[in-house]
C-alpha cells in the first residue's frame, strides 16, 4: 500500500502542477519544459538501470545478512555513481549542439542536481525490506516543496529554468533524507566492493535496464519528432493531451501490479487456471478502459480548459481535438503493460526485447510520415496505430506460449 501511495504521488504531482505552469508559461513555454522534461526522463532511466527490481530483489533476498547488505548497496551506488558521471558527461556534450540550452546553461546544473537526487534515494533498498512508509513520507514532502517553489518562483512565461530548480531542489531534498535514512538502518562503506559482484549485478540489471528504456523511445522520442516537423505552440497543445492521457492510462499500472504477483505464482502452480484468469482479468480491463475512454472523449474539452484556462487568450481547440483522438489510444493503452509483464512471467525476454525493437522501427516511420503531413492530429493518430500494433505482437506473443502443452 505504501508503494502504490508513492506511485499515486509521481503520478498526481505533474497533474497538479501542470495547470499552473500552463497559465504561466503558456502552451508554447509548457513545450519547451516537457522537451527538457523528455530529455532528462533518459537519463533518469539510465541511473536507475533497472535497480528497482534487481536490487530490490537482491536485498530482498539477503534480509538478515548484514555483510551481504553492505556489498549490494556498495555495488549499487558504484554503479549508479559511473553512470551519473556518464550522463553528466552526455549533458555537456547537448550543451555545445543545442543553442536553447546554450542561452539557458542553468538548465543542464539543475539537471544534474535533479539526477543527483535520484542517484542518492534508496527507494530499492527499503522496497527490498518492505518498509516504504518512510519513502512515501519523503515523497511526499519533496514534491510538496517543489511544489511550493514552484508557485513562488515561476511568475513568468521565461521562468523556465526556475521551474527546473524547484524540481531539483525537491529531489535532492528526497536523495539525502533517503541516504540519512540508510545510513541509521544499516551502516554500509564503499571500500566493501565486490567486483566479481558488481559484474554480475551490472549484467542484470541492463538486460532489465534495456526493456524499460526501449519502451518510452516509441512514446516520448515521439515529442522530438514533433518538434521538428511543427512549432512549440503545437508541441504545447499535444504535450497537454499526451500528459492527461498518460495520467489516465496510469491506473492501468494500479491493475497490473495488482495481480502481477498473482500471476507470477499461479502461473508456476497451474497453466490452465491461469490461461482462464487470465481471459477473465482481460475483459475486466477492457470494460473499466472502454468506460474511461468514453469519458475523455466527451471530456476532452472541460478537462483542457480545467488545466489550461478558459480566458489564456491562446486557442486551446487543437490540444482538445488531439485527447478526443487519443481516447482511442486509450482503450489499448493498458493491455500494452499487461502483456509486457505476462511476457515477463512466461520467460519471453528475448521475444519481447524483440518486439520492443520491432515497435520503436514501426513508430519512428510512422511518426515521422504522420506528423509531417498531419502535424500534431497524424501525431495522435500514430499513437493509436502503435498501441494496437503493441498490443497484437504480444498478445498474440503471450496467447501462443500458454497454449502451448505442458513440457
Amino acid at each position: 500500500m505504501s508503494l502504490s501511495f508513492q506511485q499515486g504521488i509521481l503520478i498526481i504531482f505533474p497533474l497538479v502542477i501542470m495547470p499552473y505552469l500552463l497559465r504561466v508559461l503558456g502552451l508554447s513555454g509548457f513545450g519547451v519544459f516537457t522537451l527538457i522534461q523528455t530529455g532528462i526522463l533518459y537519463f533518469d532511466l539510465l541511473i536507475t538501470f533497472g535497480f528497482s527490481l534487481t536490487a530490490t530483489q537482491h536485498i530482498a533476498k539477503a534480509t538478515g545478512d548484514i555483510a551481504n547488505t553492505q556489498k549490494i548497496i556498495a555495488a549499487v551506488y558504484y554503479i549508479k555513481s559511473l553512470l551519473f558521471a556518464a550522463s553528466c558527461i552526455a549533458m555537456l556534450i547537448c550543451l555545445l549542439f543545442i543553442p536553447y540550452l546554450q542561452q539557458n546553461i542553468l538548465l543542464i546544473f539543475f539537471s544534474a542536481i535533479y539526477l543527483l537526487g535520484n542517484l542518492l534515494f534508496p527507494d530499492w533498498y527499503f522496497s527490498g525490506i518492505q518498509q516504504m512508509k518512510n519513502c512515501t513520507l519523503i515523497t511526499l514532502i519533496s514534491k510538496f516543496i517543489s511544489l511550493v517553489l514552484i508557485i513562488v518562483l515561476v511568475r513568468q512565461q521565461n521562468d523556465i529554468s526556475k521551474a527546473f530548480f524547484a524540481l531539483a531542489v525537491g529531489n535532492l531534498l528526497a536523495g539525502c533524507t533517503g541516504v540519512i535514512l540508510l545510513r541509521n538502518k544499516i551502516k554500509f562503506r564503499f571500500t566493501l566492493i565486490d567486483k566479481k559482484f558488481i559484474k554480475e549485478l551490472f549484467k542484470e540489471s541492463g538486460y532489465v535496464f534495456t526493456s524499460i528504456i526501449l519502451v518510452p523511445l516509441y512514446s516520448s522520442v515521439n515529442i522530438f519528432i514533433l518538434q521538428a516537423f511543427t512549432n512549440p505552440l503545437v508541441v504545447g497543445s499535444y504535450s497537454v493531451a499526451q500528459k492527461v492521457f498518460s495520467a489516465i492510462s496510469m491506473l492501468a499500472s494500479v491493475i497490473n501490479n495488482t495481480f502481477f504477483p498473482y500471476f507470477s505464482k499461479l502461473y508456476t502452480v497451474s497453466v490452465s487456471t491461469y490461461r482462464k484468469t487470465l481471459y477473465s482479468v482481460l475483459l475486466l480491463i477492457g470494460g473499466v478502459f472502454l468506460i474511461l475512454s468514453v469519458i475523455q472523449f466527451f471530456g476532452a474539452k472541460l478537462i483542457i480548459e480545467l488545466l489550461v484556462g478558459r480566458n489564456t487568450g491562446e486557442d486551446i481547440s487543437y490540444a482538445i481535438k488531439i485527447l478526443q483522438i487519443m481516447s482511442i489510444a486509450l482503450f489499448f493503452s493498458p493491455f500494452v503493460a499487461f502483456f509486457f509483464q505476462q511476457m515477463i512471467i512466461q520467460q519471453q525476454q528475448k521475444e519481447l526485447i524483440r518486439n520492443i525493437l520491432f515497435a520503436i522501427v514501426v513508430n519512428l516511420v510512422s511518426a515521422i510520415i504522420l506528423s509531417y503531413y498531419f502535424s500534431g492530429v497524424g501525431m495522435a493518430i500514430n499513437a493509436i496505430l502503435v498501441y494496437i500494433f503493441i498490443c497484437y505482437i504480444n498478445g498474440n506473443a503471450v496467447n501462443k506460449k500458454i497454449k502451448q502443452p505442458a513440457t
